[in-house]
């Protein structure tokens, strides 16, 4: 619901719903419930859940918006499997449409069937109540449906699954809050026999409306073997928190791989501010730790460490002792922004052929520093610049390799 998804909540859908019903019948028949799921387990009963109550009284686009950053935060931390397994009750597609926006693919499924199904590598999302988009006629909505199939099996087999899944590991449960009464069931069936390491609950209410609205949670925390945490907080920020505090580990690593070569190089340790990362927004630190996996233009984030290469790391630190400060994703130099580009054993040629195919940015870099790339001899169709070390073409910036680069910097 946080911003700029802002779907309804359970209790708008179903407002809406009811006066949509009540409009159409009157007085000719009995008025809808005001409760989501007293309303879904009406249609339910009759048989008339998805052609009726989904089809024609639900907003086909109530599901629809812009993902928040807590979706953001989801899709990046799944595609690089810091978070290694993810369910959720939300029957939207926001986090799938994140994981798009940051150029990959959430694996998703439905039951343990189908997230048992997915690739090896993958970090999987169950959608433990159903699917918009996958499999509209069978969400989960009526308490009936619980025990009836196919919703059954589904509930069973994400059980089975998720006891396996979730054995001994730390779970984050953001937002748990919710106006489905019946939620606490579902997690009861699956959650029963899972066995937590350590448990930390994310939601803005107090702990004692925890206790009462969600005593399935409560006591899943009470059997964690090392600890049971509440935060208070908006789901939503601490995901984005979260995903920033990851990119910051994940260039900090980088940065202290480069500090034995440092030493060696000019004798001392680098200054300790220089080997923290800078404070930048999600979306930048993301196009960073992009450039220090070396992802090419179409490719997600898909590491959880960078690669043990320590030249990415002394690089940088030898850009700071030179004066360089952070501008956004590149470095400020002189009146120069430089991009530090991991692409080991490649030709530079080659590289630079390969992110031609990127959108451009609104302010491109002068130097591409192309770390652990070759300069070679060129096709004919490549032209060289008289003598500079670097390949010309149409647009702004020179691509270059790490030596090429720092004799041109001065460093």
């Amino acid at each position: 619901m946080a911003s700029p998804s802002s779907l309804p909540s359970a209790a708008a859908v179903a407002a809406a719903a009811k006066r949509q019903y009540d409009a159409t019948y009157g007085v000719t028949r009995a008025p809808l419930p005001v409760e989501v799921e007293e309303q879904a387990e009406f249609f339910f009963q009759r048989g008339e859940l998805a052609t009726v109550y989904f089809r024609t009284l639900i907003d086909q686009n109530a599901f629809a918006g812009r993902p928040n950053h807590g979706h953001f935060a989801v899709a990046d931390l799944l595609l690089v499997r810091s978070i290694q397994t993810a369910i959720t009750t939300n029957v939207d597609a926001l986090i799938e449409t994140a994981g798009q926006w940051l150029l990959g693919q959430v694996g998703v499924g439905i039951d343990g069937i189908g997230v048992a199904a997915l690739p090896p590598e993958t970090a999987p999302l169950l959608k433990i109540h159903g699917c918009r988009v996958a499999d509209p006629v069978n969400m989960i909505w009526a308490l009936g449906q619980l025990t009836t199939e196919p919703v059954a099996s589904r509930i069973a087999s994400s059980g089975d699954w998720l006891r396996v899944r979730l054995l001994d590991r730390d779970l984050l449960i953001v937002g748990y809050w919710t106006d489905w009464d019946y939620l606490n069931n579902v997690l009861a069936t699956t959650l029963d026999a899972v066995r937590p390491a350590r448990v930390i609950v994310v939601d803005p209410a107090d702990a004692a409306a925890f206790v009462e609205k969600a005593p399935v949670l409560y006591e899943l925390g009470e059997r964690a073997t090392t600890g049971f945490r509440r935060v208070h907080a908006s789901g939503s920020d601490f995901l984005a928190a979260l995903r920033q505090a990851f990119s910051k580990s994940f260039i900090r690593r980088t940065l202290h791989l480069g500090i034995l070569d440092y030493h060696d190089q000019t004798g001392g340790d680098p200054p300790v501010d220089w080997t923290e990362p800078p404070d930048l927004p999600n979306d930048v630190l993301w196009q960073v730790r992009r450039d220090l996996e070396g992802c090419t233009p179409t490719q997600p984030a898909q590491q959880r460490r960078p690669a043990d290469e320590p030249l990415v790391g002394v690089t940088l630190l030898q850009l700071r002792a030179g004066g360089a400060v952070p501008d956004g994703s590149y470095w400020l130099l002189d009146g120069r922004r430089i991009r530090v580009l991991r692409a080991p054993n490649q030709p530079l040629h080659r590289v630079e052929i390969a992110f031609q195919r990127e959108t451009a940015p609104i302010v491109a870099p002068d130097i591409v520093t192309v770390v652990g790339a070759e300069a070679q001899s060129l096709s004919p169709n490549v032209a060289r610049a008289g003598t500079t070390p670097t390949i010309a073409r149409g647009t702004a910036g020179l691509w270059m390799t790490r030596p090429e680069a720092l004799q041109a910097l001065g460093l």
